[in-house]
């Protein structure tokens, strides 16, 4: 019978395991510690991986499905006492995310104490480093082994089946070892949703003249951006991945990649580029000796090709373990050369070897075929997972005590490198549900927060009571300080002309400034009555006193949680006003763009609701307020054109999800349906999608019907485009998108950054930003704060038709935090611009503000758009009768 478990809830770590051990081995196994004659017998139970999928893992052409694996690994767990099986929850769009544990029964037996060890290892502040020294000697290191995050890899997903099979099955020095002296937590998929549409699609579409490769987001929202998702862990799958690492404590992280077919063939340990001082030094140095012991067993097989000293920067949070390697667990990256279309061999057209030829330190042999398969994949991806559980196996005591508890208990005694004895959160915010994510994003990483009781003194500065103190001396010192601090990324090259060595996308990792919380770095001791916070939840709110017929409840705009609150009046269809102007109200200041609601008992049951659930204040007066202003068009018509395929759309897809936007993917159907202007009140363009995207889509003779949505909508489609908005429609461009908006209309603009990608670089940065708190599309911000700038342009308008929403300072410093060359280039350039088009408007973010859904501190520049293009201007008379512009269905009231 199937050893079952219950899901693993997010955010409740208790009772991950309580595993009852069954029997079996390999067959002819001759019993070695920690294993049983008995299971010997079994083994023949157990079919192979080509027996229960009918082909050897590697075939050419063949991929074994992702629920068959998920089917292969319970049935390994029923009929051996070496592996168990656990089905951990249900992925973002319903398909089961599960976890295998292997290991010898006796150890399988003893996992909840091999866990409290571990536990107790992690925590300095309850263990002497003597006991330290004893526990690592009693336990034993956990192998985390992660495959297929990003779906299109999919050797490695065949791989794993032939790795649990040996080591279910075979009884030998090497699987003794292992099982005896480690626990290996396989994750079959990181990302299992993707597994079902990448292998799905290919399987599919096998013995047809479609492209075998998926064209979309193999992940629902981030696609292969869900390896980035380690600060705010947005996704499901993430916050899994998370309470695994809390629950078990890995020594080693095994992440299973794999990479483009031009380079290495396989690359392994030590990494190249620049750390993060906040990185652990003895983590590097683990997965440097790991990466090697994989190399010398490479070698021995016969294995050529191997590469290291290469990308992966431990500089920001991007990649390869995110969270990991701050807290003491070894990263071990693998990235396995491609091959074509997922299953068929790479051969090189001109009979050349494939990959570099000059020997050199960072790829001693390489490889010499012109031919790589995707059971050159699978051999690979093997021989390096079997030396990493070696090399643990190996080194379990010394990995227990040097990383799992001697990187916490080097922050908690020592602090940080930098010295920063605490950070300081003051308790008057601007915006008190950013600080509320900003701390929980803190709780969830097991930072210790404190909450001073009374008024205090830190670098000359009084903060009151209520204010947040994040020390530095505490067991994750280190990524406190890595997540809250500003960043000056250095110019490093690797030679005088080379480029600057720059992470993926992001030179940054400052959720303060990210997000919009004031938070002060403080290097002086000082002292403070503290409390500990044991749970972080939103501010408490309630809602006041009904003010009566003639009164209204009013919400300030200045936070981006006031986004839920306005789609929970749009979808009670309740009538919404915004002050186009500051006023004051029973002595209150209140800024321009301040929502103005009526008075009724729907309304404050919706307000109560929605404010309590990002703690929000509502206020109530006794009579609307006398400002012109707007009146939102209710259940605004959102429209998405996200392109096949593009990442940025499918954060977009989350965020509107996530805050309850009413919208719909634009599809090539609907402009075959009349008028967009019938379907859609305003259109948002994600960043990346070009004119091509839209005029000449997916090719249908390459994709089926299931694909129709993304197929080109041709000149006539892009004429209809510009008709949507010259018809009243509100079209809004982020980031890359702009240019096609440019395009589109023509506007007045220009690109204000050099094409010579050396003249200015930002690796991904956060760069001070001027804002017209007055225009409505910037309403509630504040008058400067950073935006996230990556690969995308600034621009300059060439006339005045336009309105500067935002731009970057003319004088003083440009850069915030990150990395930024040529700061002269982008000096006053435009960000943000408004343009009338006809009867309509469009607005373009050169930023881009949407960016993984991190830079939420600009969120209300999008959403003020999307609400404010389609609203009905009201005279201030008009607005203290809250008299309604439009009837419930969203007509104009004809008067």
């Amino acid at each position: 019978m199937l050893k079952s478990r219950p899901p693993l809830l997010y955010g409740a770590c208790a009772a991950l395991l309580a595993l009852v051990a069954a029997t079996a081995t390999a067959p002819g196994a001759t019993a070695g510690p920690g294993l049983t004659h008995a299971a010997a017998s079994r083994a023949a139970d157990i079919p192979t991986p080509e027996q229960h999928f009918g082909f050897k893992m590697g075939t050419e052409g063949k991929l074994a499905s992702y629920p068959d694996v998920l089917r292969y690994m319970k049935l390994i767990a029923e009929r051996s006492d070496r592996v168990d099986y656990q089905a951990i929850g249900p992925t973002t769009m319903g398909n089961e995310y599960g976890t295998v544990i292997i290991s010898s029964p006796k150890n399988l037996r003893r996992l909840d104490r091999l866990v409290e060890i571990n536990q107790k290892l992690a925590d300095p502040r309850r263990t002497t480093p003597e006991e330290a020294r004893r526990l690592a000697a009693e336990g034993v290191p956990f192998y985390h082994l992660e495959a297929t995050i990003h779906s299109s890899e999919v050797g490695n997903g065949q791989a794993i089946n032939d790795i649990v099979h040996r080591l279910a099955t075979e009884d030998s020095d090497f699987t003794r070892k292992v099982l005896n002296n480690s626990v290996v937590v396989l994750v079959p998929s990181q990302n299992p949703d993707g597994q079902h549409l990448v292998i799905d699609h290919f399987n599919r579409t096998a013995g047809t003249n479609y492209r075998r490769t998926f064209p979309d987001l193999y992940h629902k929202y981030t696609g292969h951006d869900d390896n980035r998702d380690w600060t705010m862990f947005t996704q499901v799958e993430a916050r899994y991945r998370l309470e695994l690492e809390k629950r078990y404590r890995p020594a080693i992280v095994h992440i299973m990649h794999q990479k483009g077919n031009s380079g290495s063939r396989i690359f392994v340990p030590p990494y190249g580029g620049i750390t993060s001082e906040n990185v652990p030094a003895n983590m590097s140095s683990s997965v440097a000796a790991i990466g090697q012991h994989a190399a010398r067993a490479l070698a021995a097989a016969g294995k050529t090709g191997v590469g290291s000293l290469d990308y992966h920067i431990f500089w920001t949070l991007e990649q390869p373990g995110g969270y990991f390697p701050f807290t003491g667990s070894g990263i071990y990256l693998t990235e396995i050369a491609s091959v074509t279309d997922y299953a068929y061999p790479q051969v090189s057209r001109d009979g050349s070897p494939l990959g570099p030829q000059q020997p050199r330190m960072s790829l001693i042999e390489p490889y010499r075929s012109n031919v790589w398969t995707l059971a050159d994949i699978v051999d690979y991806a093997k021989i390096a997972t079997y030396a990493g559980m070696e090399y643990t196996a190996d080194n379990g005591e010394k990995l227990l005590y040097d990383n799992l508890f001697a990187v916490p208990h080097e922050y908690l005694t020592q602090g940080v490198p930098s010295g920063t004895f605490a950070f300081v959160v003051d308790a008057r915010q601007r915006d008190p549900y950013a600080t509320f994510e900003m701390l929980q994003r803190l709780e969830w990483t097991e930072v210790e927060i404190d909450r001073a009781t009374s008024p205090f003194v830190a670098d000359g500065k009084r903060y009151d009571a209520g204010s947040y103190v994040i020390k530095m001396r505490q067991p994750r010192g280190n990524w406190a300080h890595q997540v809250l601090g500003t960043d000056r990324y250095p110019e490093v090259r690797d030679c005088a002309d080379c480029p600057v060595l720059l992470p993926y996308a992001e030179a940054t990792t400052s959720l303060p400034l990210q997000l919009g919380v004031d938070v002060a770095e403080i290097r002086t001791p000082f002292e403070a009555r503290l409390e500990r916070v044991t749970s972080v939840e939103p501010p408490r709110v309630t809602m006041p006193p009904a003010p009566g017929a003639k009164g209204a409840y009013l919400v300030r705009p200045e936070s981006y949680g006031t986004i839920q609150i306005v789609s929970a009046l749009q979808d009670a269809n309740i009538p919404t006003f915004r002050g186009a102007k500051a006023f004051r109200a029973q002595g209150v200041d209140y800024p321009a763009g301040t929502y103005i609601v009526p008075a009724t008992p729907q309304a404050r049951h919706v307000l109560a609701t929605a404010s309590a659930k990002v703690g929000l204040p509502v206020t109530a007066v006794p009579r609307a307020p006398k400002v012109a202003g707007v009146q939102l068009k209710p259940q605004t018509r959102v429209g998405l054109m996200r392109g096949i395929g593009n990442m940025p759309g499918g954060w977009d897809m989350w965020q509107f999800d996530q805050y309850g936007i009413n919208y719909d993917v634009v599809s090539a159907q609907d402009f075959q349906r009349g008028s967009l202007r019938e379907l859609y009140d305003t259109i948002v363009i994600s960043s990346g999608v070009s004119r091509e995207d839209i005029v000449e889509g997916l090719d249908p003779t390459q994709y089926d019907e299931a694909y129709a949505w993304a197929y080109g909508v041709g000149e006539k489609g892009w004429r209809k485009l510009r008709q949507f908005v010259r018809d009243g429609g509100t079209l809004l461009a982020i980031g890359d998108s702009v240019e096609t908006a440019q395009q589109l209309f023509d506007l007045p603009m220009k690109p204000a950054l050099p094409e010579d990608d050396d003249e200015f670089v930002t690796g991904g940065s956060l760069l001070h930003q001027e804002f017209d708190p007055n225009h409505p599309v910037a309403w509630g911000m504040p008058e400067s704060w950073p935006v996230w700038l990556y690969d995308t342009q600034a621009w300059e308008l060439t006339d005045d038709s336009g309105q500067v929403v935002s731009h970057y300072p003319a004088e003083g410093e440009v850069l915030a935090s990150g990395y930024l060359r040529g700061a002269e280039h982008i000096r006053g350039a435009t960000n943000v611009a408004s343009f009338t088009v006809g009867k309509g408007e469009v607005v373009t973010y050169g930023s881009e503000i949407t960016f993984r859904s991190l830079p939420r501190s600009q969120f209300n520049l999008l959403y003020n758009a999307i609400y404010h293009g389609p609203a009905a201007e009201v005279d201030a008379a008009a607005v203290q009768q809250l008299r309604p512009q439009f009837t419930p269905d969203g007509a104009p009231v004809r008067r």
